[in-house]
């Protein structure tokens, strides 16, 4: 004899809840044009996806940019349509998070580009998680800028910054030993020609330049217009996104007191030490600087000391709950954490001496 079925009437069906995941790849590039129509907005995975679309293909930079882009293995490209480059910082602030390496497709994009990365550099509300990589490329070594987070390419080919934007689209963070350096990539590109006047100018304002070096076009530089490296730089931006997602995370899980901070500690060591797998920190830095202290709620803390090692790569010091004052306790405050992190040295130069007896 059969039964009735009660869920007919109450269907209950609890799960347990799974955390969203942290993903750590930023895989797409944002280009604006102007070229495009009014309310443009698609992202293409390949060339051909690209130039099998009607209303793009024959457009002059839009083209050129997408064409180098995708001829040194760039991941996806999200074209944006802007009306004007004079909204081109408002624009760029509305995109998401996510979306970290940003260009312009135009002949002459360096004045441009320059201004809105010295505009962001100047703004107090860019830092941290939203902040962006600016490309740009110039055939000109006078009267250059200097910014933060703006990578420029010397060229004459339009679109030549698009190869920065290529190699950066393809880094998995969370990949074994997979970051590597920008310098000496070989890219799909026409080289300028080998002048070593040229090119120590390049050098010496931390542009980028693409010349034929030991059989290959390459790239020579690796650097942001502020010395900073290109790869480090893009690598920290995302890592400060993702420690925020697993604290985020973390504190969905409504955790409190001594075991909270516990709980804090070992998440933010668990996202570093995937930064330590990927290459991005070494483990063979020693802090050189005067000790470092901190004051906070007048008292003094000592959070790293001159000569100390850093063998795990990073080094988090997260204060004392007693640290924390009565209006912290009252704002549900953590005390401060601090992180150190030691990033990793590219070796670009060698230099050998020696003797022949």
């Amino acid at each position: 004899m059969s039964s009735i079925d009660i869920r007919r009437f109450v269907d209950v069906n609890i799960l347990p809840h799974e955390l969203s995941t942290v993903n750590a790849a930023r895989d797409t590039v944002v280009l604006f044009s102007t070229e495009v129509s009014e309310n443009f907005d698609k992202t293409y995975k390949s060339y051909s996806e690209y130039n099998a679309d009607e209303t793009v293909k024959d457009l002059t930079n839009t083209t050129a940019y997408a064409k180098v882009y995708f001829d040194n293995g760039g991941n996806k490209l999200r074209i944006i349509k802007i009306v004007s480059t004079d909204t081109l910082n408002d624009e760029i602030m509305k995109l998401d998070n996510n979306y970290i390496v940003v260009a312009l497709a135009s002949a002459d994009n360096y004045s441009i580009m320059q201004s809105v990365a010295t505009t962001r550099e100047s703004n107090a509300k860019v830092y941290g998680i939203n902040q962006k990589i600016l490309l740009a490329r110039t055939n000109q070594l006078t009267n250059l800028i200097v910014a933060k987070n703006f990578g420029v390419k010397y060229s004459t080919v339009i679109g030549a910054e698009m190869t920065i934007a290529a190699y950066l689209s393809n880094i998995n963070v969370y990949g074994n030993d997979s970051v590597q350096d920008y310098a000496y990539t070989k890219e799909v590109i026409e080289a300028e020609p080998a002048d070593d006047d040229i090119l120590g100018n390049v050098l010496e304002n931390n542009l980028n330049v693409d010349m034929l070096l030991a059989n290959a076009v390459r790239n020579l530089g690796g650097n942001l217009t502020n010395g900073l490296d290109i790869v480090n730089q893009y690598v920290l931006i995302i890592l400060h996104q993702t420690v925020t997602e697993r604290i985020l995370n973390l504190l969905s899980q409504k955790i409190k007191g001594s075991a909270g901070l516990s709980a804090l500690y070992g998440a933010i060591s668990q996202e570093l030490g995937r930064y330590v797998s990927s290459g991005y920190l070494t483990t063979d830095k020693v802090w050189k600087d005067r000790t470092l202290d901190i004051m906070y709620n007048n008292k003094n803390y000592k959070i790293i000391e001159q000569g100390t090692a850093l063998p795990l790569g990073y080094k988090v010091v997260i204060l004392p709950l007693t640290s924390l004052t009565d209006d912290d306790v009252a704002q549900r405050k953590t005390p401060p954490i601090y992180v150190i992190l030691a990033d990793s040295y590219s070796i670009r130069k060698v230099t050998i001496n020696g003797e022949v007896i």
